[in-house]
């Protein structure tokens, strides 16, 4: 079921963000699709060293859980 509510500071399309879960930064991700409700379509931009970076490639895009992660916006944001 699709939600059709804006969530607290949501992000907002076309803009970058740093994704981080539990504490640890993975990727930079640019968003290319937020209408409303829990998801976002992104695409990978820049994978982080760690312990997750073999998960993630460059050019990669998914559906984002919103809830599980936090998101800030990157300055260069276009």
């Amino acid at each position: 079921m699709k939600h059709k509510h804006i969530i607290k500071d949501a992000p907002e399309k076309d803009k970058s963000y740093r994704i981080e879960y539990k504490g640890e930064e993975l990727y930079d991700a640019k968003v290319l699709d937020y209408e409303s409700g829990c998801w976002a379509k992104v695409k990978v931009v820049n994978v982080l060293p760690g312990k997750n970076a073999s998960l993630y490639k460059e050019g990669q895009e998914f559906d984002l859980k919103l809830a599980y992660y936090k998101l800030y916006e990157l300055e260069d944001s276009e």
